[in-house]
């Protein structure tokens, strides 16, 4: 079995960044002891404050570091109505400016000399007009099971549905993705000590009993 680790809402600012922090100890622990790699999902610029193209030198130490992989996961991370819709950011819009959205967000990421090859849907879910075009930019799309799964996005779908802290473990398609975020205490999977020591638990199970190959999800 293939096994991923991806982790949502990485971006510049402190707690949210990996580098220098608790989480970067405890990723590299994991990763030196079982080999997991972990894949990245950066909104290109978080809440309007973050925009990658003003952390150039952030987003090069991410790619240099072995364990991640550098995946899009929207602009803002926001809806223009937060009280209706939230972090959904592709939700509350229509195709056109889906579109527009879509070159903000890659104008960012051309700006730090990078092309992700991976998406996921800021909030998890979008409307379906809004795939075509998120189709065309990339190779990949990381969804959860229960949401968007039965559109007709024109790429590799890659499934998960299992957290961080969750003792169950699901397969799909011979694939388990730890799916979890950076930080926020209103997510359950946020990167906590206990997430971490419930994390290192099921990696420890997996490794024993079966044999897992650690991958980022452009490998898979």
């Amino acid at each position: 079995m293939n096994l991923t680790i991806s982790i949502d809402d990485v971006n510049p600012k402190e707690n949210w960044r990996i580098l220098g922090e608790k989480t970067e100890i405890w990723m590299r622990d994991l990763y030196e002891t079982y080999g997991v790699k972990y894949n990245l999902f950066i909104p290109s610029n978080h809440h309007n404050t973050s925009p990658i193209s003003e952390n150039k030198e952030w987003i090069k130490e991410l790619v240099d570091t072995d364990m991640f992989e550098l995946s899009a996961h929207g602009h803002y991370h926001q809806t223009s109505d937060k009280t209706k819709f939230g972090e959904m950011e592709f939700v509350d819009m229509n195709e056109a400016q889906c579109i527009e959205r879509i070159k903000m967000m890659m104008s960012e990421w051309e700006a730090v000399d990078y092309k992700p090859k991976g998406w996921r849907n800021p909030g998890w879910v979008c409307q379906p007009h809004c795939v075509k075009p998120l189709s065309k930019e990339f190779e990949w799309a990381a969804l959860h099971y229960q949401h968007n799964h039965n559109f007709k996005w024109d790429l590799k779908m890659v499934f998960g549905e299992d957290g961080i802290h969750e003792t169950s473990i699901k397969t799909h398609d011979d694939n388990i993705m730890f799916q979890s975020h950076i930080f926020g205490s209103w997510n359950k999977n946020e990167w906590t000590q206990s997430n971490y020591e419930q994390l290192k638990l099921s990696l420890d199970h997996l490794f024993t009993n079966h044999e897992i190959t650690p991958k980022i999800i452009s490998e898979i």
